[in-house]
């Protein structure tokens, strides 16, 4: 423990550009605040001291800010000479036991946290193009992290991340390095949380994280080890009161995370224009209305540092300080700490007894003394006097505060308001499981296809009751519409996926000694979660083979003429109902006679086979097929490509390829916004009926005989406006007896895919219907042409056609057709 003279000699040493300095000085001060070796008012007078160290980066007169510094050592050394008073053994209060976190908010935590580190890593990669925002976003998430886990009680992570704030505010390294340490940083974070699931024993190297940010010349000195957490706050504890109103508390909760809501989007205001005075005042409401419900709740806790939180609040609104730097860190620790009280008043209900954070009194001091003593340079710092505790309690309890002259609300004012004006809902959100989610898909579909058999029942369709008709429509539109809100709530944006793609192409940019400019588009595209989670395995092999072997080594770009910087670009978007997923790369472009020969090598291919562009290019589809010279950790082994294919046809998706030698190549994957529900239009072929995709249908005719002509007296083809069509014959695909035979009786529904068009030939075109898709199960789910099945409204069951399968039928197998 250093001695107070010790300390002076240090503030003696300081100048205002010091940081590290000053991180050390700050560090030596907190050991006196936190320490029991020292008297009261020492104590105090080293909080105010701290205050002041950290105003001194912030503040336009430091020699004042100094001047005050080396004033409040001279009272501490005063004060600790001063005769102490004993206090008797047995009069000594007995430390509770340390609180123990919440498993169920630790887990919660945990479960968001592969998002949240997808979000950090981009932040990252962003810094390191040069977009200096990234930074800013970085520092506000290890602020958050660091908050979280001290209210978790995870103090080795919170220490660590407090010492890598401290180095991110005086480091000097370039945004390359520093992004790749942060990087660094993110990758032992995500080990430790995955340790912590797997409740493994769970470490964090600090040391070997923190010397990634040091200057590698930095002496030994330099060294910064963050303090422990304030020793009495560890095991202070809230009695909850005796008799608590449930439902209040649970109101005040809900309310209080509005609140809170608001409070953090202003503060981000704040963080990028602190000038703005309406943010300032919106949080400032916040906490005055968090601190005045919580007296009438009996939360005493909350209401002291929602109190001193608007206190600080005040000096802001007053302009005697201003939002930036370490401000603006404490006023959302301040918000953190308040939201992770209240997380935690549910679990404490039945023992009476709430857990204060571990930094909770470490907070209340920090908050009562910053900015007073650079504010009061002319009055002694001792003399900054805050109200009494029976003040302030009494201030919770009555909801009053000093507002400046603004009018303050009461609670039951606030509640009446809204509901005159029918604003009291907010945009919140709640979570639900997944089962639950997707049980309540199930009856909606179940709902869809009893709304089909009432409105398609003879009664009603032969019915003359206008009444009846127009409540049948109605329930009609109704359906359709919870329909459609139904499967929104399991649509999920490919943003986060997208974002762990650049971190791969990052990654093996840096193994491959490539330059790699990665560039996304349409990330807010949405799609169902369980597809959104089924393509992210056949994206990263698709990455991984651009990155590997569609992008050149800069020195051979250089000499084909391009820039040393190759592009990835990752694009999403809707099209005709679906979701198109194109992966873009500017390389060398598929090698068309390397594949060719590979897979004649092979036997795949005849060695006189003539085949398309397509044709070659969808080769490197086959299992375990590879053109690459050498097998790497990144690719070699032909297992990638074949990966992609089987996981969207699995999506009832389809993935296409074009590329031109030199300029590169373009895979794109087309799949369904959702694998539950489809419109589509259904057919007779004979007795039996099918379901075609209206997505895939153009148009639909009856041929004339001139129109019809046959290849080789087996393939029958028709004539549409100069082109011509195959003509694919459901009664002979699925050998359906009672079927029409004559073409020029029968209706041609022309499909599309994959700019192919091919003619069905069916009997009748019964309607449009939207269907839910049902699983045909393993002994059905390989039939060729076919995708599933569906329930139609009068109770039959009806096959979904699969028009890729009919596709590849059609070409494949004409004869048999």
């Amino acid at each position: 423990m250093p001695t107070l003279e010790q300390i002076a000699a240090e503030v003696v040493l300081l100048s205002p550009e010091d940081s590290t300095g000053r991180v050390h000085l700050e560090k030596m001060l907190r050991g006196v605040a936190q320490s029991e070796e020292f008297v009261e008012p020492v104590r105090d007078l080293a909080w105010q001291a701290i205050a002041t160290v950290q105003s001194l980066m912030q503040s336009k007169d430091p020699d004042s800010c100094l001047k005050t510094l080396n004033r409040l050592l001279d009272q501490m050394i005063l004060a600790e000479t001063a005769p102490a008073v004993t206090v008797p053994a047995e009069a000594a209060p007995v430390p509770e036991a340390p609180p123990v976190a919440d498993e169920s908010l630790v887990a919660d935590f945990l479960g968001k946290q592969d998002s949240v580190l997808a979000e950090f890593e981009a932040h990252c990669l962003a810094y390191e193009n040069g977009d200096t925002d990234g930074l800013s976003a970085v520092k506000r998430q290890i602020h958050t992290w660091k908050g979280e886990a001290s209210v978790l009680l995870l103090h080795d992570l919170a220490t660590m991340l407090h010492a890598v704030e401290d180095e991110l505010e005086s480091t000097s390294l370039e945004p390359k390095p520093l992004g790749e340490n942060l990087l660094f940083l993110a990758d032992q974070i995500k080990i430790y949380f995955g340790a912590r699931r797997s409740a493994a024993d769970a470490g964090i190297n600090a040391e070997t994280i923190l010397a990634k940010f040091r200057p590698a010349a930095a002496p030994a000195t330099a060294t910064v080890d963050i303090p422990a957490p304030v020793a009495a706050a560890v095991g202070q504890v809230f009695e909850m009161p005796a008799e608590i109103d449930m439902d209040l508390l649970h109101e005040f909760c809900n309310e209080s995370e509005e609140h809170f809501q608001q409070a953090e989007q202003a503060l981000m205001t704040l963080e990028a224009d602190p000038s703005d005075k309406e943010a300032v005042n919106v949080v400032f409401r916040a906490f005055h209305t968090v601190k005045g419900t919580s007296g009438f709740v009996g939360l005493g806790c909350v209401t002291e540092l929602a109190h001193k939180a608007e206190t600080f609040f005040d000096r802001l609104r007053k302009g005697t300080l201003v939002m930036q730097g370490v401000y603006t860190d404490l006023a959302f620790e301040a918000l953190d700490m308040l939201k992770g009280i209240l997380r935690g008043t549910q679990g404490a209900i039945e023992s009476g007894r709430l857990p204060l954070p571990p930094l909770y009194a470490d907070l209340l001091k920090r908050l009562e003394h910053v900015g007073t003593a650079p504010a009061s340079a002319a009055v002694p710092a001792a003399a900054v006097i805050e109200r009494a505790p029976a003040a302030q309690a009494s201030d919770a309890a009555s909801g009053s505060a000093e507002t400046s002259g603004e009018a303050v609300e009461s609670k039951a004012a606030d509640g009446a308001r809204g509901k005159r004006t029918g604003q009291a809902e907010s945009d919140g959100s709640v979570k639900v499981s997944t089962g639950r989610l997707d049980n309540m898909i199930n009856m909606v579909g179940e709902l869809v296809i009893a709304q089909s058999m009432v409105s398609q029942d003879p009664v009603i369709q032969n019915g003359t009751d206008q009444r009846l008709i127009r409540n049948v429509s109605q329930l009609n539109k109704i359906t359709r519409s919870l329909q459609e809100l139904a499967l929104s709530m399991r649509m999920v944006s490919v943003k986060a996926t997208f974002q762990k793609m650049a971190r791969l192409v990052r990654d093996l940019a840096r193994k491959a000694n490539k330059e790699i400019l990665f560039e996304t588009e349409g990330e807010d595209t949405e799609l169902d979660r369980n597809m959104v989670e089924a393509i992210a395995d056949p994206l990263v092999h698709m990455v991984r083979n651009a990155a590997d072997h569609g992008l050149e080594t800069p020195d051979d770009r250089v000499k084909a003429g391009k820039p040393r910087q190759g592009i990835i670009r990752l694009r999403a978007a809707h099209e005709g109902g679906s979701v198109l997923i194109t992966l873009t790369d500017d390389g060398r472009g598929l090698n068309k006679q390397k594949i060719l020969a590979k897979a004649i090598e092979r036997g795949i291919v005849e060695p006189n086979a003539q085949l398309s562009d397509s044709e070659i290019h969808n080769l490197i589809f086959m299992p375990g097929f590879s053109t690459a010279d050498k097998i790497t950790d990144v690719s070699g082994r032909g297992v990638g490509m074949d990966v992609v294919r089987t996981n969207v046809e699995a999506l009832r998706g389809t993935v296409e390829i074009s590329s031109k030698p030199g300029e590169g190549s373009v895979f794109s994957v087309r799949l369904p916004l959702t694998l539950a529900i489809i419109d589509g239009m259904v057919i007779r072929a004979g007795s039996e009926r099918f379901i075609l995709p209206i997505i895939s249908i153009t148009e639909t005719f009856r041929p004339r005989p001139e129109d019809l002509s046959t290849v080789q007296g087996q393939t029958e083809l028709v004539l549409l406006r100069g082109d011509l069509i195959p003509v694919c014959r459901l009664e002979r695909a699925f050998h359906i007896a009672d079927a029409g035979r004559e073409l020029t009786e029968s209706i041609l529904v022309v499909i599309e895919h994959k700019g192919r068009r091919l003619a069905l030939m069916v009997d009748e075109l019964l309607g449009q219907q939207q269907v839910v898709i049902k699983s045909l199960g393993s002994t059905f789910g390989n039939v060729a042409g076919v995708s599933g099945g569906a329930i139609l409204g009068d109770g039959r069951i009806s096959l979904i056609l699969d028009v890729d399968g009919l596709m590849r039928l059609s070409s494949g197998a004409n004869r048999v057709l």
